[in-house]
């Protein structure tokens, strides 16, 4: 079973990795590299560590409704970018429309020679909905030792349809985001071992491991790019993400003790809000011709939608004490 208390280390994993999502999006070279080389596998991992097991067909229906609701405001995120280009750009209604439906149903964050339309960052949502769903059913039909056997092969050949097709809801993405989910799984049977004798002696060497094999990547510029679906050597950058995760998450975990980490936690706390102030924040469709360096580009888009975030947590606070009254 796990808590329903929230686990610290794991906001502040996050909080690092929604940070970096943001700049990663602005800057190039090797802080790219780094930032691609684990930040968005690591929410589908940590929320494979994170959410409880689901063995009964029943318990799978019952997660379902939740689980669509975020499908819907994916959805809802995406008419309002739709909204946002209507305001900004000089384009009829009917464009704007087609354009819509047709993100819609690819669900992707770029352009391609398909005729995709672009949904923002919303392709992790609609990635997460399918790739959770996929995982639940998996875990309902079949003993938990042959999942990731199962989710592998399939991976692999959503990877090789990938590279000549890309499917709509981004479907041949949705099997690796449910393999990374299942590996959170592992890693959370191994995380409570850890005060066992065996776990107290392979924990350092699992995180040593890991650690050079993600900078042995980064040093041979590797980095996984889910959106783009660019997964250099497949199965080694699969394994360098899982491995930057674990870094992570262990640098996460070393850090609880600063008062830096609230503020990080807290921020992981509220990724889901993050990504949708991301996803609003008119930069591409506005503001972003106005600035040329990519570093300060990344500064101001962060500052912003950080900004934004605070203004919507006190407005709730403000909210929830006046109805107190």
């Amino acid at each position: 079973m796990v808590s329903s208390k929230r686990i610290e280390w794991v906001d502040i994993a996050k909080g690092i990795a929604i940070i970096l999502m943001v700049v990663g999006h602005e800057i190039g070279g090797n802080a790219r590299i780094f930032i691609f080389s684990f930040h968005m596998p690591l929410f589908f991992i940590l929320s494979g560590f994170t959410s409880g097991a689901v063995l009964t067909f029943s318990k799978w229906k019952q997660k379902l409704p939740k689980i669509l609701k975020i499908y819907f405001l994916a959805i809802f995120m995406i008419i309002l970018l739709s909204i946002e280009k209507l305001l900004i750009w000089n384009v009829s209604i009917y464009q704007i429309g087609v354009e819509t439906l047709r993100g819609i149903f690819w669900g992707s964050n770029t352009y391609s020679a398909h005729a995709i339309s672009t949904v923002g960052v919303m392709w992790f949502l609609i990635v997460f909905v399918w790739a959770k769903i996929l995982f639940d059913l998996l875990q309902v039909l079949f003993n938990d030792k042959y999942i990731g056997v199962i989710l592998g092969i399939i991976s692999y050949f959503a990877y090789l349809t990938s590279l000549h097709h890309w499917l709509p809801q981004d479907l041949d993405i949705v099997p690796i985001a449910a393999l990374f989910m299942w590996g959170g799984s592992i890693l959370r049977q191994w995380y409570m071992r850890k005060e066992t004798n065996i776990g107290k002696h392979i924990l350092p060497i699992f995180i040593f491991i890991c650690f050079v094999y993600w900078i042995v990547c980064l040093q041979n510029s590797i980095n996984i790019e889910m959106a783009t679906r660019h997964y250099p050597y497949f199965l080694v950058s699969l394994l360098e993400a899982l491995a930057g995760t674990v870094v992570i998450s262990y640098l996460s975990m070393g850090i609880q003790e600063y008062k830096i980490s609230n503020s990080i936690a807290i921020i992981g706390r509220y990724t889901l809000m993050i990504l949708c102030i991301h996803q609003l924040d008119f930069y591409k469709i506005f503001w972003s011709v106005f600035i040329s360096s990519p570093w300060l580009a990344a500064l101001t888009r962060l500052v912003i939608d950080l900004g934004i975030f605070v203004l919507v947590i006190l407005f709730q606070k403000f909210y929830k004490k006046k109805a107190m009254l």
